[in-house]
């Protein structure tokens, strides 16, 4: 990593995962069928010319980089979320409404099983072709289905350590946080995917997202152990967790790469990827069911993954790029977070992009739903 820093850019994301349970949003899927209907047949929320996009801000300076709106003739109306879920209950509440949208990753699966996400014609999205072979192999599995696919990857990372190169040692394994000279100096986010991933490794989990309840208790009294007994905070967004960082409050947390320039240059805080490996995600753009702005859609995807979509967007926010062509054209402070010339290691030997949890009961292996209780145990214990 460089010495030099790019400023915060606009991103509001939390990734606070305080997801509805399943059974609650297919119980919503039946009291909300009558106003999706209605949204079907009713008025558009936006004017024609324009697309709704519900994502999450700054991943919209892919898709709006040079004259594109011109271009397609439409621009993007925004709702900008701050949670994952809220993708959910806007494609619930009216998937036609929705012309563009971010979803979680792992959610991908789930969100085509609902039938709330329109399959991508990648004749209408040439630039396909110039992603990351890396990249296509390792989203493949949580954005397509059947030979179909419902998302277009535009960027990645994972919920990586974070450190304060000047007070505390590089971190070479979760249980740093741990050490007794880090008490009450470390701190994670409320992204309970990527927490249960990180110590379900240090467990001897081999797939964290695979977990036998047994193995989810454990985890779950780990993380109570962590929060009670080590933690300064669980931060509720990742603008409390810069603000921690550059107030030298904490000196290590779990976060995500581009963390390491929005702090400033006030504090040397850098990426570290302990040996239990981070959990990596794989991000994209998907297009609601029944959506009328298909075509318009489709050409502003096609121009996010382009060199120009993905040089705009990456600089921005200092987040990495998918299109191998923009790689080598990204600058030297992009480069050096993401080491673009290594990554196939980085998605072998630092990180895990993970599958969507088991929705259903086998009798052995945790639900969705337990995930989510055993977080809700996390943050009362």
């Amino acid at each position: 990593m460089t010495d030099k820093k790019a400023k915060p850019a606009n991103v509001t994301r939390t990734r606070t995962y305080i997801t509805p349970t399943r059974r609650q949003m297919l119980a919503g899927m039946a009291a909300t069928a009558g106003v999706g209907a209605m949204g079907a047949t009713a008025s558009r929320a936006f004017a024609a010319g324009s697309l709704n996009y519900v994502g999450w801000e700054g991943y919209d300076t892919f898709l709006e980089a040079g004259d594109i709106a011109e271009t397609v003739g439409a621009t993007l109306e925004k709702t900008f979320i701050s949670t994952a879920d809220e993708v959910i209950t806007k494609l619930r509440l009216g998937s036609s409404q929705v012309d563009l949208c971010t979803p979680y990753f792992i959610h991908d699966d789930f969100l085509v099983s609902q039938d709330l996400l329109e399959p991508i014609d990648l004749a209408k999205v040439p630039n396909f072709e110039k992603l990351h072979p890396v990249i296509r192999q390792y989203c493949e599995e949580n954005m397509s289905e059947n030979g179909s696919w419902y998302s277009v990857p535009v960027t990645y990372g994972s919920i990586c350590m974070m450190y304060n190169a000047d007070k505390a040692e590089k971190p070479t394994s979760w249980t740093d946080m741990l050490k007794d000279e880090y008490k009450g100096k470390v701190a994670i986010t409320s992204d309970y995917p990527g927490n249960f991933y990180a110590w379900a490794r240090v467990a001897g989990v081999e797939n964290p997202n695979r977990m036998t309840r047994d193995e989810l208790s454990e985890v779950t009294d780990m993380l109570i152990n962590l929060k009670k007994n080590h933690l300064r905070t669980i931060a509720s967004s990742y603008g409390e967790l810069i603000n921690l960082l550059a107030n030298e409050e904490i000196v290590m947390c779990q976060g995500w790469e581009p963390v390491s320039t929005w702090v400033g240059d006030s504090v040397d805080i850098r990426p570290a990827y302990p040996k239990e490996k981070c959990m990596g995600f794989i991000e994209g753009y998907s297009i609601g069911k029944g959506s009328s702005n298909i075509d318009a859609a489709h050409a502003y995807i096609n121009h996010a993954i382009s060199v120009e979509g993905q040089l705009a967007g990456a600089e921005w926010n200092t987040m990495p790029v998918v299109n191998a062509d923009a790689m080598s054209q990204v600058s030297d402070l992009n480069d050096a977070l993401y080491d673009y010339a290594n990554i196939e290691s980085y998605f072998t030997e630092e990180t895990d992009v993970v599958p969507m949890y088991p929705l259903e009961s086998d009798g052995e292996l945790a639900t969705w739903d337990e995930y989510q209780e055993a977080w809700e145990r996390v943050l009362k214990g």
